[in-house]
């Protein structure tokens, strides 16, 4: 059975699985070089079929990943958290009148079927489908169910608890599953009034950045500023409700309300005290409620989606908690992933699938010789083909140039993962200000290592029960002693990084290159960044590659069997 999973709402985006596999899975921000596309993914659905060859008429089914598609482009918390609609007005108010009755079942399910009554865009969505050629059936998945189902079935883990948390979706902005033998069993919901999302949007604006986009740099600033007075303040707000096992707006603010109390309690710290401050209460509020369910339910291996699970910090403490063996964070957490989470729910529906462990993510498109050939001639560039690729790039990295990597089908997701990369060596303390600048960023936290998988233990403490994990570059780890001492540009203010592991089996590509940094230097480890300019989405066209060559970004650029460097 074929299933496309679509999205047209905030990171748009595509997927084909067939009975359960995924064939294509792709962003439309990719394509139409827009950051968090909203719209109808025309670009990569187009890819898709060129990718696999897939005919419109050979489609199944289709799935969505919202049962209520009432998101617009200029919905107010993603526009301007402080905006004064009338929208916000009213729920604001009535969550402080109401109080309780906001997240009681009944309140929770009329607002569901009230979002349902109100979507504007499904029609709009099934006509699309129909001008692209499919007139497969379409199914609406409940958003969290949707998040749940692309963590359990791609965990690998046949019983698992498996916890969603964002912004919000359907009405909700969490739930708390079990998966046990290929099924999915809800266990409880969070309703939108208790969004840890939503928290964390609130601290990102009040900090003075984009809260969507940029909600990472508060992770990074926490690092920097230990300050029990913002935690104690935050804490009157926020935290979790053990016997209901969710996060907990404890004061049931909202929208500008809430930004105009938490900007007033926290004025006169600074964004690095609020960082740290909000990132521990997220920390104890969402491992609360693990903890709790864990203990519930039995469950040891956890299975997590949404856009919560972004944050590798709390993911690094949901691993250590008693009682938690394994983890896993469906590689694109948010609601980019949620093309792939509706198609698997869709196909567990109406077949058997059992959760099966995935071991990359390279599910994008390629570009064949002749396209890279075509690309080259373009621009004022010098570029030779090699017999051996991975001794160029070692030898590179050894004289410590920025070098870029294209080659292969792109990577699903937010990380770059060896395919779409720029890669570095790790010694220089200095990097990630210095490349930062390079590459029009503004960044609070040292660039992720990547790391020969069998060598991972010599510089990451606890590394075995997050290695499936780190593939996917979604945890973070203590650095050990000898990782400190070999390679500083990889550590974090609090001891940590966040590495991606690489095999033989799985990127041979990065995997031979690093083996051959490591026989020139001893050391079996880059620093793996982006492979894009600050606020533009990863490369997906050789063009996008030599351009940013051009620009100044990079030293040098490997794209498959070329090296490529400026006239």
């Amino acid at each position: 059975m074929k299933v496309l999973g679509i999205h047209d709402g905030k990171d748009a985006g595509v997927c084909l699985l067939e009975n359960g596999v995924p064939l294509f899975a792709a962003n439309e921000e990719r394509f139409s070089r827009k950051k968090l596309h909203f719209g109808f993914p025309a670009l990569a659905l187009k890819s898709l079929f060129e990718t696999t060859g897939v005919k419109p008429e050979e489609i199944d089914r289709v799935s969505v990943g919202f049962r209520a598609m009432v998101e617009t482009a200029d919905y107010p918390i993603y526009s301007d958290i402080d905006d004064t609609k009338l929208f916000q007005k009213i729920f604001a108010k009535s969550a402080r009148v109401l109080g309780p009755l906001t997240a009681s079942k009944p309140f929770v399910r009329a607002t569901q079927v009230a979002l349902r009554a109100l979507s504007k865009n499904k029609p709009a969505l099934e006509q699309s489908l129909r001008d692209n050629g499919i007139n497969a059936p379409v199914e609406y998945v409940d958003h969290h169910r949707t998040h749940a189902a692309s963590a359990y079935y791609m965990s690998g883990f046949a019983d698992a608890l498996v916890v969603t948390a964002d912004g919000g979706g359907d009405g909700l902005a969490g739930s708390i599953y079990t998966g046990r033998r290929g099924e999915l069993t809800m266990v409880n919901e969070w309703p939108r009034v208790h969004s840890a999302g939503n928290f964390w949007f609130l601290i990102t604006n009040i900090c003075g950045f984009d809260p969507i986009r940029h909600g990472g740099k508060i992770t990074g600033l926490a690092a920097y500023e230990r300050c029990d007075e913002t935690h104690n303040i935050l804490a009157e707000f926020y935290g979790f409700n053990e016997r209901s096992l969710r996060f907990q707006n404890k004061k049931f603010i909202l929208f500008g309300d809430a930004y105009h109390q938490l900007a007033a309690a926290l004025k006169g710290y600074s964004i690095q005290q609020i960082s740290w401050g909000a990132q521990k209460v997220l920390e104890d509020s969402i491992c609360g409620v693990i903890g709790a369910a864990v203990e519930r339910t039995g469950l040891s291996k956890v299975a997590m989606a949404g856009g919560i699970f972004a944050n590798v910090r709390l993911n690094q403490k949901i691993l250590e908690l008693d009682g938690v063996d394994e983890i896993f964070i469906h590689p694109h957490m948010g609601d980019g992933g949620v093309t792939v989470g509706s198609a698997l729910d869709v196909t567990a529906r109406h077949s058997t699938l059992m959760p099966y462990s995935i071991s990359d993510v390279f599910w994008g498109n390629s570009a064949d010789e002749a396209t890279i050939v075509e690309s080259l001639g373009k621009f004022p560039v010098k570029y030779e083909k090699l017999t051996d690729t991975a001794e160029q790039i070692g030898e590179c990295l050894a004289n410590k140039q920025v070098v870029a990597l294209f080659n292969g089908r792109m990577e699903y997701g937010p990380r770059s993962l060896g395919q779409r990369s720029i890669i570095a060596e790790p010694t220089d303390e200095t990097m990630m200000n210095w490349l930062n600048e390079r590459l029009d960023r503004t960044e609070f936290m040292p660039f992720a290592p990547i790391c020969i998988e069998e060598d991972a233990h010599l510089y990451f403490e606890n590394f075995e029960a997050g290695r499936q994990a780190s593939r996917f570059m979604t945890v973070c780890f203590d650095v050990t002693e000898h990782g400190r001492k070999m390679a500083p540009g990889i550590v974090h203010k609090d001891g940590t990084a966040r590495p991606q592991i690489v095999n033989a089996k799985d990127n041979k590509y990065v995997y031979d290159a690093l083996q051959a940094y490591k026989r020139k230097t001893g050391l079996s480890l880059g620093i793996n960044t982006s492979f894009n300019k600050h606020e533009e989405p990863i490369v997906c066209h050789p063009d996008d590659a030599i351009e940013e060559l051009v620009r100044g970004g990079i030293d040098v650029l490997f794209i498959e069997n070329y090296k490529v460097v400026k006239a």
